[in-house]
């Protein structure tokens, strides 16, 4: 009897762990997100909201020596897979189809779809990033 109550025991402990895991889902593409891999002075933050599976909003990029300014992002989620599409307001388009590894790592690659710029796909990351508030005068 002791060794079957064992046994429930360790099955309880371990269907409510299960529950506790960190699930990946369309879901977990909500919030705020940096590039990784990008030169000092230049990358590219987004934040991201879900509807269904569309996912949209806004973002600022900077540039090495190019500057900064702002993005619009558009794209779908479903499951852990995301497709997304940056426009720059300077023209530019660039095409993201990824995988969410973690709620807080989005791995894939990226190419500029743009008559400014048309480049091949290459590797590309974001991680979540921390929510900063606006600053007040």
């Amino acid at each position: 009897m002791r060794l079957l109550m064992s046994i429930a025991s360790v099955l309880v402990l371990g269907v409510a762990a299960n529950g506790c895991s960190d699930s990946i889902g369309p879901e977990s593409i909500v919030g705020r997100w940096a590039q990784d891999n990008t030169v000092p002075g230049s990358g590219l933050e987004i934040t991201l909201a879900l509807d269904g599976s569309a996912v949209s909003g806004p973002g600022t990029w900077c540039g090495e020596a190019l500057g900064c300014g702002s993005t619009s992002t558009t794209g779908v989620a479903t499951g852990n897979k995301i497709h997304l599409i940056t426009t720059f307001d300077d023209g530019r388009v660039e095409m993201f189809d990824g995988t969410l590894t973690s709620s807080n790592s989005l791995v894939g690659s990226m190419r500029s779809t743009s008559s400014v710029q048309i480049d091949l796909p290459h590797a590309q990351s974001f991680h979540r990033a921390p929510y900063v508030p606006p600053r007040t005068q």
